[in-house]
């Protein structure tokens, strides 16, 4: 019983979960999806994602993204990879099938969001290249930063929102950022506190919580006085029964590159900052193969996905610093990830490595099988 309780419980979660995300991409009036990695099927689209794709929210709903995407091999791939953890998010550029017929080519940034409870999802927003609007970028940067704190001296707030995205708990010193009073917050949506045009960007720092330590971005908030203030908010996932499932710092913005009150916004993290674009491409695992018989190990040593793609790259010369660049990960973690891997294939380190893969290359003894 206890058992069936339990999985109760965190079928109910998991339930809370993909409702919560499906609200916010609803009340999203730029092009934004939801879509479930496991199976490649939207669950939610926002009116504008669906007149992007000729549909409706309700005709969309269910619809595999496979099916409207031009190129569904490549697609799949970028599927799989991020199912093994190896991909969070990218930007990218194609086209998709409309439900007449015709083609729609597409700027869009996605970003997975992972769950303890199951049923990762993919938060998803584009734009028409040739629309109109086409130099203003549908959602803002969003930047990883792990030292990331308010600082001496800044005024900040500590915010806890439930599974609707309503305001459960918040400090008293809000009132020195919004002009308002906690009771004038509590129990209101942090979605209808942001500005329309910074919804994508604060969703997708959301959605980066969910697969970084730290994640920090600037929205503009409405004031007391009814006018936008821009702020500083480092989102975070909370452990427990998944009623509160995230918490805020929200902070008064004093970087210099804070986007001003026009709304003014950079790429997406800098075209996502890096990630790895080459790796959704379908020719993935060729690479690998390659890497694996120019290093004389086996294909099937077990090495992880994204151990697979650090060795990869460190063996066609990329240092660590920019390893964590391109792969969008700390130096920590990819030095953790080369520990692995030395284990692994036999070695100590990373100039023993590189050593007897030269050595290997020119014909001399091979790494350890």
């Amino acid at each position: 019983m206890a058992e069936m309780s339990g999985s109760h419980d965190t079928a109910d979660r998991q339930a809370r979960w993909v409702v919560m995300w499906r609200e916010a991409v609803r009340a999203s009036h730029v092009a934004m999806a939801l879509v479930e990695l496991s199976t490649t099927r939207f669950v939610e689209l926002s009116p504008s994602a669906a007149q992007l794709l000729g549909t409706t929210p309700e005709g969309a709903a269910g619809l595999d993204y496979l099916s409207v995407a031009e190129r569904p091999r490549e697609a799949a791939q970028r599927f799989r990879l991020a199912q093994d953890g190896m991909l969070d998010g990218l930007r990218a550029r194609r086209r998709f099938r409309r439900h007449d017929g015709s083609m729609v080519e597409v700027e869009s940034w996605g970003w997975v969001i992972r769950s303890h409870a199951g049923r990762d999802l993919e938060l998803w927003a584009g734009r028409e290249v040739s629309s109109e609007t086409e130099h203003a970028p549908a959602v803002g940067e969003v930047v990883s930063s792990p030292s990331w704190h308010a600082g001496s001296g800044v005024e900040s707030a500590w915010v806890t929102l439930d599974d609707h995205w309503r305001i459960a708990e918040i400090g008293t010193n809000v009132t020195a950022l919004l002009g308002r009073r906690p009771a004038e917050l509590f129990g209101g949506s942090i979605v209808e506190l942001t500005h329309p045009d910074d919804l994508a960007t604060l969703l997708f720092a959301f959605a980066r919580a969910t697969t970084e330590t730290s994640t920090r971005v600037y929205v503009r908030l409405c004031h007391h006085d009814g006018n936008w203030r821009t702020v500083d908010v480092a989102p975070t996932v909370l452990d427990g029964d998944g009623t509160s499932p995230f918490a805020i710092v929200v902070a008064a913005a004093t970087d210099v590159d804070a986007p001003d009150a026009s709304g003014a916004a950079s790429e997406l993290a800098g075209d996502l900052r890096r990630i790895a674009d080459t790796i959704e491409a379908a020719v993935m695992l060729a690479p690998l193969a390659r890497t694996a018989d120019a290093l004389g190990i086996s294909a099937t040593t077990e090495l992880s996905p994204r151990q697979w793609e650090v060795i990869s790259r460190l063996v066609r010369g990329e240092r660590v610093a920019t390893i964590a660049a391109e792969m969008y990960l700390s130096q920590s973690t990819v030095r953790n990830h080369l520990s692995a891997i030395f284990h692994k294939v036999g070695v100590h380190s990373q100039p023993e490595l590189l050593a007897l893969w030269r050595s290997d290359r020119r014909g001399g003894p091979s790494l350890k099988r």
